[in-house]
């Protein structure tokens, strides 16, 4: 319970640091009531969190592998719940759409309920921002503190211990200094580009993320930044690979990390989906008098940047239904990197079943054949593969599940299977890019509460890495 409640204080300290940036947004657009709401709500965090600290004070907790799962449900959980009463107050969104989004935002899934941007308040703008690139943070330490110490979904092995003060200090700091690197390396190139320092800012965050949720109305092209292009599709790639090789790379240690082949590989498929876009882009045009061959590499790599990482930035309206849907239903499938903020299987998961498949089928030939069970530097032992072909199952259920209570509602059979795919891989925007006309594929703001639900919790799972995120429900899994 202590970890639990010093988790608490940390999510209220957090949010009410964003409270306060959003505070200062309202000052500077003379917006009283963002101003005393935010402020207000920063307040009581705050008064929250330190009543936690001085009960608590000087008293050591040891992270088990039942109280990291607790803490981590309860965190994913409570966080969107505290998030909600600005999307509620300051806009006119009812109760379970006000929740949608903050969850959508926290969980960097990008999902949105605005038709509109124009008229919705800039510190609600600003508030969607902080909060996918706290969301950001809080999947990678999810992933390196409690998902891979477990090896919950086949997750490569980070074994740590100690107390939670150990855990804090060589982890969560290591990640989130990374993290805030590169951040503040995408807002600073970005400004080079020649964008505005609010606009930078809302796309540097939701960039690094992974996140997805723009600024304004429209598309990346609206800026007419051609080198803001290619500094997002930079950054979207730094957020689906593995925040682990970031760092080795950063100190000199590449040979050593056993995501090299991982990043490698998701950087050349999206080199050669890049590549595949912008052939696309200049045969639509027709004429490189109508789109340049630069143009048309630059919003083709974007757009496979967007796809590869789950992030759903477009480079223009519409742009990335000039390949078939089904071609990215399965990028969206695969994912990014397994320390990252992307959503998805991930590629590592993948390369395992290829390898395991392949293994299942030498051995009809060769049935004495001895085999080493590794792929590149990594080696997976039989455990670790039959986690990964369980989190294959949990996801595909919970995708069928969700499928099938959105069609419930007002979503036909198709918008229903890619609504729910891009909840669970977090990669809402890509939802609606124009895939069908809106009578046919309905928007978000016509969620029902039910449909709302079932997408927020689908949203959560997709964070938790499905496994974590059923023991978390699993009677017998917390009374071990």
């Amino acid at each position: 319970m202590l970890a639990g409640f010093r988790a608490f204080a940390a999510i209220c300290l957090a949010l009410a640091f964003a409270m306060l940036l959003c505070a200062l947004i309202g000052v500077g657009q003379a917006d009283q009531a963002s101003v005393s709401l935010f402020f207000g709500l920063a307040t009581i965090l705050v008064f929250f969190a330190a009543c936690i600290h001085l009960a608590f004070l000087d008293r050591k907790a040891s992270l088990t592998r039942g109280i990291s799962f607790r803490v981590l449900i309860i965190c994913w959980f409570f966080t969107p719940i505290l998030a909600t009463p600005p999307f509620l107050i300051l806009t006119d969104l009812p109760l379970h759409l006000a929740f949608f989004e903050a969850v959508s935002a926290v969980t960097t899934t990008g999902f949105t309920t605005f038709s509109s941007l124009e008229q919705v308040p800039t510190s609600i703008i600003g508030w969607r921002a902080w909060l996918q690139w706290l969301g950001g943070i809080a999947t990678l330490v999810s992933i390196i503190v409690v998902l891979s110490p477990s090896g919950a979904g086949g997750t490569p092995l980070l074994r740590i211990g100690g107390d939670l003060r150990q855990i804090l200090e060589n982890r969560v700091i290591g990640v989130a200094g990374v993290y805030m690197a590169v951040t503040l390396a995408c807002f600073t190139l970005l400004i080079a580009s020649g964008l505005p320092v609010f606009d930078a800012l809302a796309l540097s965050l939701t960039t690094v993320s992974t996140g997805g949720m723009m600024p304004t109305s429209g598309s990346i092209s609206d800026y007419s930044a051609p080198m803001a292009e290619w500094v997002l599709a930079l950054f979207m790639l730094i957020g689906a690979t593995s925040i682990v090789w970031h760092r080795l790379v950063a100190t000199g240690r590449i040979g050593r990390s056993a995501t090299v082949g991982e990043s490698l590989t998701l950087l050349a498929l999206a080199g050669a989906l890049g590549f595949a876009y912008a052939v696309a882009f200049a045969s639509a045009a027709g004429s490189s008098d109508v789109l340049a061959p630069g143009d048309a590499l630059r919003e083709g790599f974007l757009t496979a940047a967007s796809l590869v990482s789950t992030t759903g930035l477009e480079a223009r309206n519409a742009g990335a239904t000039v390949l078939p849907l089904s071609l990215v239903l399965v990028i969206l499938l695969v994912g990014g990197g397994m320390f990252s903020t992307a959503g998805g299987l991930k590629l590592y998961r993948i390369a395992l079943m290829a390898r395991h498949s392949a293994m299942e089928l030498e051995h009809i030939l060769y049935p004495h054949a001895v085999h080493v069970d590794h792929i590149g530097n990594l080696s997976y032992d039989a455990d670790g593969i039959r986690a990964i072909w369980t989190a294959l199952v949990l996801f595909m259920a919970v995708w069928a599940g969700t499928s099938i209570i959105l069609t419930l509602g007002p979503f036909p059979p198709e918008a229903a299977l890619v609504a729910a795919l891009t909840a669970i891989t977090n990669a809402g925007p890509i939802y609606s890019y124009g895939w069908a006309a809106p009578d046919i594929w309905p928007t978000l703001d016509a969620l029902q509460p039910t449909q709302a639900i079932a997408l927020c919790l689908t949203m959560i799972a997709g964070r938790l890495e499905l496994v974590g995120f059923i023991a978390g429900f699993s009677i017998a899994f917390f009374k071990r």
